[in-house]
């Protein structure tokens, strides 16, 4: 009896640790298919956009919301527009392995992932303006302490069933993952009343829970108790501007910004009211003065419209500064004097440094909170207080922060 004791004891020893590993090991890779659902989605971002549509550079597309173009049900596709689509809300779907050209990614127990999008970074409908300055709407609690703000995008791994979620079959379509789309049954908790902090993993009240009623910050939490089980990979705005800034046709992008608007300047400046070339005389068509300098930036006179993209001039025009010189003066460009005095200075604010915070009206109206020294000491609108100004000619991803100037006639 008590050899046989003694072996029992070793078998569920053994067996206890063959199930530790398992676990341990569904676990692992867990965490390298959430690492790579992550990369995919930042991977086809990055490689979507075109260098003739950089206006484009930052947007996600929506998730898989279980029906393609036209309606019908599709498994693995990134949704089209559809109904309730608001600008600016949040969205909740599975990810769009098809589209992304993956292959089914799955949790530790074999259930496909999920993919929220923050409703300002959604391709369709686009927010008003886009670029690394600006706020995701996903905010994370873990133990009652918010451990990630802002986010872009979430990927979640579902975990098995809790409470009363139901994951049936809802159309033989849906030949892959299976199940449905109700975000419910997948995002936890199911039953509102034992949410952690009021906050549950999905959007109550919209068609399969899935889109958000504001366009507000959304908090999701991360814990681990008998109502929730929902795992996360966070996708920063920082990670996709990394991404898109390390292109050089970004690099171009906006250098060409710059130098359509000191074109624009410098042709007003050197013959103003002078007949446009070409026109009739009697037409009275003439090249009119140089933009008035206007606004904290001195930029509210800037039009994108005749840009070389004018998606990517309304995106990015906060970053730009204009100032008139006290007098005309050399400013220093890539180590060295301008070629000529300038009587303007174009500045390009380069990305923000950890001392710089750009969320509020009021912070984006701060010139210290995008020009670096000694530039946000000079620059004032509509007339600099000093002709000290420096700078790069074009930008680079290893000094994002770094101003780019122009100087203009």
């Amino acid at each position: 009896m008590l050899a046989v004791a003694m072996l029992l004891g070793v078998y569920l020893f053994l067996k206890q640790l063959n199930t530790a590993g398992l676990l341990a090991a569904r676990a692992q890779n867990e965490a390298v298919t959430l690492t790579e659902a992550r990369a995919i989605v930042l991977g086809d971002m990055a490689s979507r956009f075109s260098s003739a549509a950089l206006g484009d550079a930052g947007y996600l597309r929506l998730p898989d919301l279980g029906a393609g173009v036209g309606g019908l049900p599709s498994e693995g596709t990134a949704s089209p527009n559809f109904t309730g689509n608001g600008q600016d809300f949040s969205v909740i779907g599975k990810l769009p392995w098809a589209t992304m050209h993956s292959g089914a990614l799955r949790d530790a127990n074999g259930e496909c992932y999920w993919y929220v999008v923050s409703g300002r970074f959604k391709i369709t409908p686009k927010t008003d303006v886009l670029n690394w300055d600006t706020p995701g709407q996903i905010d994370v609690v873990s133990s009652g302490t918010l451990i990630a703000a802002n986010l872009a995008a979430l990927i979640v791994a579902p975990g098995n069933p809790v409470d009363g979620q139901d994951r049936q079959l809802a159309d033989a379509a849906y030949t892959e993952c299976g199940g449905n789309y109700d975000a419910r049954n997948y995002l936890d908790t199911f039953d509102g009343a034992d949410a952690v902090g009021g906050a549950v993993n999905y959007f109550a009240g919209s068609t399969n829970n899935r889109v958000a009623t504001s366009t507000a910050n959304k908090v999701f939490v991360l814990t681990s108790n008998d109502h929730y089980n929902d795992r996360f990979a966070f996708i920063s705005v920082d990670d996709i501007f990394n991404l898109v800034s390390k292109r050089s046709d970004f690099a171009l992008a906006i250098g060409a910004l710059l130098d359509y608007f000191k074109t624009q300047n410098d042709t007003a400046a050197t013959s103003p009211g002078t007949p446009v070339p070409g026109a009739p005389p009697t037409s009275g068509d003439v090249i009119p003065p140089p933009v008035a300098i206007a606004g904290p930036k001195g930029t509210d006179n800037l039009v994108c419209s005749s840009a070389p993209d004018p998606d990517f001039c309304k995106n990015w025009k906060e970053m730009l500064f204009l100032t008139a010189l006290p007098t005309p003066a050399n400013i220093t460009i890539d180590g060295a004097p301008s070629e000529y005095p300038c009587q303007r200075v174009l500045i390009f604010g380069g990305r923000r440094t950890s001392s710089q915070t750009r969320l509020t009206a009021a912070e984006k109206a701060d010139k210290n909170n995008y020009l670096e020294t000694p530039n946000n000491n000079s620059f004032a609108s509509p007339t600099a207080t000093a002709v000290n100004f420096v700078g790069r000619s074009t930008f680079t991803a290893t000094s994002p922060q770094t101003d780019i100037l122009r100087c203009l006639k």
